[in-house]
């Protein structure tokens, strides 16, 4: 580490400087010398150095504006800066931190430790460095897959949207021509784009929540409206698992201000999850009430199988599941939950996932009161408006 390695010393004393050279070149590294914090300053602008020892008390440019200087100058910031003082203060330490020290030693100097203390500064912001580059490259990574995943969804839909279009065509002409067979792998090719859809849809939404809080247009809507339009699109799901699904509103008319479709698509995949996890058969109770502080809870309950403590919090990750080898039996990307926590989230909602294992899981979806209204309330200020009017 030493060969080659340049390291600037300052300090006033002309005494200090030659001795603290001499054992600096003795361990092999290049020493550019400087008598005040105004030339040190200088040689770390100009020359490409790995550290910088200064003393703290020195005329024209103290050690402290010395390490204040190097902090603030986006170049030469990142410089390790080790501070040397004889000084009795006792917040001579603390300052000299406070400024963007990296280490200190003290005079008199312990001769012998001198060039352990440099190897191991030197050592420090080697490693920090690496983690910085780590970072880095992390962050772009992310952000290249980020931005991957956005244009392919994009390009994955339109010939997608083409494909469930052209199939249904195809599956009512084989309909009025009550040719069954065609008509059934029409039906199955609009379910394996829908699919497909689906999957590219969950994909881009999930990058737009990476990027930020997902972006949704509020409109005025029904609870049970929203209930009926998510069980709706899993009928034909749920009627190949023989779910028994029970649907109970304590209020036919509590109106909600959100975006229609995310929040449809959140309880779908609450619905969704609770099939696809559970054995045939499985019961399942979709309700919504006001909670004591008027929130709106959206509750789906299934008396399956149940997830054991230690992993609510692995199934809430993106792109988990309990099994997510290429043999499992269950499909999907794993980005159900997350994407219900993102929804939530862009509402100022909360999402909670309760489960007892051999009991069943109770996920709750819950909206705060800025968001909820009784539709017969609305209607009665409404025509008051209009009468005032």
């Amino acid at each position: 580490m030493a060969s080659g390695t340049s390291i600037i010393l300052v300090d006033d004393d002309p005494v200090m400087r030659e001795l603290a050279t001499a054992k600096l070149i003795e361990a092999g590294y290049v020493v550019h010398q400087a008598c005040n914090g105004a030339e040190g300053l200088k040689l770390v602008q100009t020359e490409n150095v790995s550290l910088v020892i200064s003393d703290i008390d020195m005329p024209v440019m103290n050690g402290y504006e010395l390490t204040e200087a190097i902090r603030k100058d986006d170049a030469i910031s990142e410089t390790p800066v080790m501070v040397i003082t004889a000084s009795d203060r006792a917040d001579a330490v603390d300052r000299a931190f406070a400024a963007g020290a990296t280490s200190f030693l003290a005079k008199p100097m312990n001769w012998s430790l001198f060039n352990h203390a440099v190897k191991f500064v030197l050592r420090a912001s080697d490693d920090r460095k690496a983690l910085r580059t780590a970072r880095d490259q992390a962050e772009a990574g992310a952000r290249f897959k980020d931005s991957l995943m956005s244009v392919m969804s994009h390009e994955l839909r339109t010939p997608l949207n083409a494909i469930i279009g052209f199939g249904q065509i195809i599956a009512e002409q084989f309909g009025k021509e009550k040719d069954n067979l065609h008509q059934e792998y029409a039906d199955y090719i609009i379910d394996s784009g829908r699919r497909l859809l689906n999957s590219v849809s969950d994909m881009l939404l999930a990058s737009d929540a990476r990027s930020g809080p997902i972006a949704i247009n509020d409109v005025d809507v029904s609870a049970s409206e929203l209930i009926e339009e998510a069980v709706a699109g899993l009928q034909k799901t749920m009627d190949l698992a023989e779910a028994e699904t029970t649907i109970r509103m304590a209020s036919s008319d509590i109106e909600i201000t959100c975006d229609r479709v995310l929040v449809a698509r959140a309880v779908q995949k609450l619905i969704d999850n609770a099939v696809k996890f559970s054995p045939k058969g499985v019961k399942i109770l979709i309700g919504g009430a006001l909670t004591k502080q008027g929130d709106l809870a959206i509750v789906v309950k299934d008396d399956g199988p149940g997830i054991s403590a230690d992993k609510l919090d692995d199934v809430c990750a993106p792109f988990a599941q309990m099994d997510m080898s290429i043999r499992r039996s269950k499909e999907g990307l794993g980005l159900g939950l997350p994407l219900v926590q993102a929804i939530a989230a862009a509402h100022g909602g909360v999402f909670r996932l309760d489960s007892t294992p051999g009991e069943g899981t109770r996920a709750i979806l819950s909206f705060p009161s800025s968001r909820v209204r009784s539709m017969s309330k609305a209607s009665a200020q409404s025509n008051s408006n209009q009468q005032v009017a």
